[in-house]
């Protein structure tokens, strides 16, 4: 499991002071750069061997809203890999100061070769 601290910005929610959905997908990013980079796989090495990831956000589930000004944190699991297929799924779960599960968020990636 691999784990970031952050922080609900002004640019992650809407009127109400309530993150929105696109912020959670790009949280979910974040994480998996942060989690490659840590593992020796930096967007420039990647660049460099011509490996690229897709991913797709397969479904979301909101169990307490997070506002803005709000400490979190992101757990992100490894629940699949499939080498043949070439794709992973991950899930990400957000978590507030207070421990409480918040949003649970399944992740399908995919890597390809690009030249």
């Amino acid at each position: 499991m691999f784990r970031r601290n952050f922080k609900v910005k002004g640019e992650d929610v809407d009127d109400f002071m309530v993150m929105q959905d696109n912020a959670y997908q790009n949280y979910t990013s974040s994480i998996l750069s942060a989690y490659l980079f840590e593992k020796g796989y930096a967007k420039q090495k990647r660049k460099t061997i011509n490996f690229d990831l897709q991913e797709f956000l397969e479904t979301k589930k909101i169990r307490k809203h997070l506002m803005f000004m709000q400490d979190f944190f992101i757990n992100l699991e490894l629940l699949s890999f499939d080498e043949q297929q070439q794709k992973l799924i991950v899930k990400n779960s957000f978590f507030n100061a207070s421990n409480e599960l918040c949003v649970t968020a399944k992740t399908s990636i995919s890597w390809f070769e690009h030249t």
